[in-house]
């Protein structure tokens, strides 16, 4: 059936031959007319130039517009939605060429404001997906559309009425009355897709107005219940060829309303409880996407606050088998990132491994292996052996052997063999040392051998010194190096001196240089601490340290711990509480030395204050890592103890 012939009157008037791929447009068009939708994904295919559209299409709009006006015509909505793909719809940015003719001539027709309010929903829809090809051309559009928005009674057409809005106000002036509105709609409006939509919309903008996080967070669960966070259908082949900002959206795309989790997190500040209760009603879900954006927002909560993880921990054991592989990877990430606080998942990340080759991906250990090496698991050792003949080169190992100190002692024969093939050039400088660390890290009586050239730097001097008295041979030329006017390296080599040669006054001698008004200080009263009593003389001065006023807190606490190792004396721990409010990074240095000398008693109050405090102790702008939450674990460890444990000490 012909359904608007008299819409396609002049159709043959105009020479389509002369425009290129446009001899098969007449006949396209006739068979649109007649409601056949194969002719739809035929003008598709016919369009694209490029980025741009083909010279046909701006003579065959206003046939189409015709064709969308015949109150006839079956398909309606999806001529005028071609209209709209046709005239840069899904190409906002695209002010140029034939589709910014396109956009003018439709701005000029007119009549998408009576097409929003059509009878037909479908119709409806598509003009207010089509406004976007216009609104730069046109006159308050944004105004229109939330008029409209407010009137319309058909939850899809709502939608698009709100995504456009989104499109053409957020630009310019209307960008802060976006957002308002957008708020507005997410903390009032009935519908849950239009609530979910307005906030996801809403976070996508700089700096997201206040909003009702109670509403936000009942809107979000009951999303991620409903399904409405799937990932899309691929754009279908009838359209593919236009829409190109539709196939950009659908590769970017990212599972998870993880904006919205964050901004609703965000609105609980410092109560973990409250984040916690968020992201335990996510995790216990049957929705893989709720889970996985849970435990992406569980990382930087553990990071980033204290809490009681455990049941967090043991729920992302148990997601390590979950059948969703995204979620696995999300719960792998997870206890990469959170320190001696994954601990009690070790048995459960251990399990995954059963049976797992390779153990590397892409020069680096794969994450379940990284994770128990990182917690210093003895299990992976072997493992770990392995790679040195396997992979040797992969990121790290070196580093994560040498973590477990000489516990990786039956790695040694391993590492002395495979040190003895490292051909000794620039090329492979890095690897070498890095294998040597490990020697030295797990046997270092039998890593003095490899030591007999090392040059004597900084590094050399601590190569050293890790190897005692084994490296005895070259405690000549180290004390060359202790009348250095390089305050590192002479520091460096007095403590080589010490622990090579045994000679205490000599390493001594060094430290006295830097004791006052050097910026060298605290290097220099660790290292009459590791002299013990032998720096029995040098205690007066440390006393005064402790005591002025002008010495730097680091100063401060490193002098009371000197003076507690070298005489025995736990009184000095007792200067410590003003340096504890002043300097958060002292803290954890302080509480162990509370907890050595028995100062309990005195720093209870201390502890009690720092157990309350939500955030962690060495929280950065530059986020938080494995080694920075297990700095501050264990300083909570050691409040914990000074508050639970018996003093040995009156105040």
């Amino acid at each position: 059936m012909i359904y608007g012939m008299a819409a396609l009157a002049g159709l043959h008037d105009i020479d389509w031959s002369s425009l290129e791929q446009g001899s098969a447009v007449p006949r396209l068009l006739s068979g649109l007319a007649g409601g056949d939708p194969a002719t739809l994904r035929d003008l598709y295919r016919l369009a694209p130039d490029g980025e741009d559209v083909r010279h046909w299409v701006v003579s065959a709009l206003p046939f189409l517009l015709d064709l969308v006006t015949d109150p006839a015509q079956p398909l309606r909505g999806e001529i005028l939605r071609l209209v709209g793909d046709l005239a840069g719809a899904d190409r906002t940015w695209q002010m140029a060429g034939r589709t910014l003719s396109a956009k003018r001539l439709l701005a000029e027709r007119g009549g998408l404001s009576d097409l929003l309010v059509d009878e037909d929903p479908v119709v409806r829809e598509a003009a207010a997906y089509t406004v976007r090809a216009v609104y730069r051309l046109i006159t308050n559009p944004t105004g229109d559309l939330w008029e409209r928005f407010a009137e319309e009674p058909d939850p899809g057409v709502r939608l698009m009425l709100l995504r456009t809005s989104v499109i053409t106000g957020a630009v310019g002036g209307g960008y802060e009355l976006t957002k308002v509105w957008l708020a507005s709609v997410a903390d009032t409006d009935d519908d849950l897709r239009v609530r979910i939509s307005a906030l996801t919309e809403m976070m996508a903008l700089y700096n997201p107005p206040p909003f009702d996080t109670g509403r936000a967070r009942e809107t979000l669960l009951a999303a991620y219940r409903e399904g409405l966070n799937r990932e899309p259908e691929p754009v279908g082949d009838i359209a593919g060829p236009l829409l190109a900002g539709a196939r950009m959206a659908t590769r970017q795309w990212t599972p998870g309303y993880h904006q919205v989790v964050g901004a609703v997190r965000a609105g609980y500040r410092d109560d973990v409880t409250a984040h916690l209760e968020l992201l335990h009603e996510m995790l216990d879900m049957d929705a893989w996407d709720a889970r996985q954006d849970a435990l992406h927002e569980a990382r930087s909560l553990v990071q980033r606050l204290r809490g009681p993880y455990g049941q967090l921990v043991d729920r992302a054991a148990d997601l390590l088998f979950d059948k969703d592989a995204q979620v696995r990877a999300a719960a792998l990430r997870l206890l990469q990132g959170i320190g001696e606080v994954a601990r009690p998942a070790a048995d459960a990340v251990w399990e995954t491994l059963s049976g797992a080759k390779p153990y590397i991906h892409q020069g680096e250990l794969i994450p379940a292996l990284d994770v128990l090496a990182r917690l210093g698991d003895p299990r992976v050792l072997p493992i770990l052996e392995r790679l040195l003949d396997d992979a040797p080169h992969t990121r790290d190992l070196h580093r994560y052997i040498a973590g477990y100190g000489v516990r990786a002692r039956g790695l040694g024969r391993t590492l002395r063999r495979v040190l003895r093939s490292v051909k000794q050039d620039w090329s492979t400088e890095i690897y070498r040392a890095g294998l040597l660390d490990a020697l030295i890290a797990a046997v270092p009586q039998e890593a003095a051998d490899y030591l007999v050239a090392e040059p004597l730097d900084v590094t050399g001097l601590g190569r050293l010194t890790s190897t005692g008295r084994a490296s005895l041979s070259r405690a000549a030329e180290i004390r060359t190096l202790l009348s250095s006017e390089e305050p590192a390296l002479a520091l460096t080599a007095a403590r080589a001196i010490w622990f090579v040669a045994g000679d205490a006054e000599a390493a001594a001698t060094v430290y006295d240089r830097y004791l006052v008004g050097s910026p060298h200080a605290v290097a220099a009263i660790d290292g009459l601490a590791e002299l013990n009593s032998r720096a029995l003389g040098r205690a007066g001065v440390l006393n005064r340290l402790v005591k002025s006023r002008s010495t730097r807190g680091d100063v401060t606490a490193a002098a009371a711990g000197a003076l507690w190792r070298i005489t025995g004396n736990p009184s000095s721990a007792r200067k410590l509480g003003s340096v504890w409010e002043a300097s958060p990074y002292l803290r954890p240095r302080i509480a162990r030395l509370w907890v050595e000398t028995g100062m309990l008693a005195y720093g209870s109050r201390f502890a009690k204050a720092e157990l309350a405090i939500p955030l962690r102790h060495n929280l950065s702008n530059l986020g938080q890592g494995f080694d920075e939450v297990n700095e501050d674990e264990k300083l909570l460890a050691d409040c914990r103890k000074i508050v639970t444990e018996k003093p040995r000490w009156a105040i």
